[in-house]
């Protein structure tokens, strides 16, 4: 029912190539500064161009995003988005040339501190000839500090993608509308994970090291 592209995550958390800029970034390099997601401000792409080539630098939101599964349906159960995500922290001269420019713009140090977190981010849809059984059918996402964890969770879901006849779990929870169509985004969300026997989804860890 859905394709597992051929990316993985890459395992390097820090980069620690410097960018060629001399002069001390502006607070405009900082702006909007994603403290619980993987959108990067401008500042972090430039180190991010720099360490991962402009080839390799994957952009969806800003971010380094890799597409997991895909589907190319227009009825039933689809893929809505799917994506690995990943976000750096930093190292050697890279770490360096951002602890010197943060003498004289603090908000640097949001870089400097910044934890090297990797995620994943799947969420399935269902349509069909019923307007009324238009829904999110299945939404997860898991974040962590260590690659290891996120690789485990991966599997896990990656096992429950490709065992499970989602039109047919379309069909069950239809029928159990009741319980789950009065909650919040977040209620639905738990009742479907609680539904397959799954642990609760955890992302927006905290960024830094303090």
């Amino acid at each position: 029912m859905f394709e597992k592209t051929p990316h993985t995550f890459n395992s390097q958390g820090t980069w620690g190539t410097a960018i060629e800029q001399m002069h001390c970034p502006n607070a405009d390099m900082l702006h909007l500064f994603d403290q619980s997601g993987y959108d990067l401000c401008p500042l972090e792409q430039e180190y991010a161009k720099k360490n991962m080539g402009e080839a390799d630098f994957v952009r969806y939101r800003r971010a380094i995003a890799k597409p997991w599964f895909e589907t190319h349906i227009s009825s039933g159960a689809h893929i809505n988005h799917s994506y690995l995500f990943e976000r750096k922290g930093y190292h050697g001269y890279a770490l360096e040339q951002l602890g010197h420019w943060a003498e004289g713009n603090h908000l640097i140090h949001k870089m400097t501190q910044l934890k090297p977190k990797w995620g994943i981010d799947i969420s399935l849809d269902y349509v069909d000839d019923s307007r009324f059984n238009t829904m999110e059918l299945f939404h997860y996402e898991w974040d962590s500090d260590s690659i290891d964890e996120v690789e485990e969770k991966k599997s896990v879901i990656e096992e429950l993608l490709i065992k499970t006849d989602w039109n047919d779990f379309a069909k069950q929870k239809i029928a159990k509308k009741s319980e789950w169509a009065h909650l919040d985004f977040v209620g639905q969300s738990e009742w479907t994970t609680k539904y397959l026997d799954l642990p609760k989804e955890r992302f927006k860890l905290v960024p830094w090291n303090i």
